[in-house]
């Protein structure tokens, strides 16, 4: 299977909203996931969103 990364994902599912993004502390929209440099806005496959914090 084939991993699928687009670098402009729909609001909702962009990398910055799921639980496996890490922002890079230098600049917020850009970031890691599972060792991969992607940026906040991109999206992929894989997403999972972030459970809400209360």
């Amino acid at each position: 299977m084939d991993f699928v990364y687009q670098k402009q994902a729909e609001k909702g599912k962009q990398c910055q909203d799921c639980q496996s993004f890490t922002p890079k502390p230098e600049n917020a929209a850009a970031g890691t996931c599972f060792g991969k440099d992607v940026v906040a806005e991109g999206g992929c496959m894989f997403f999972k969103k972030k459970e809400e914090q209360q």
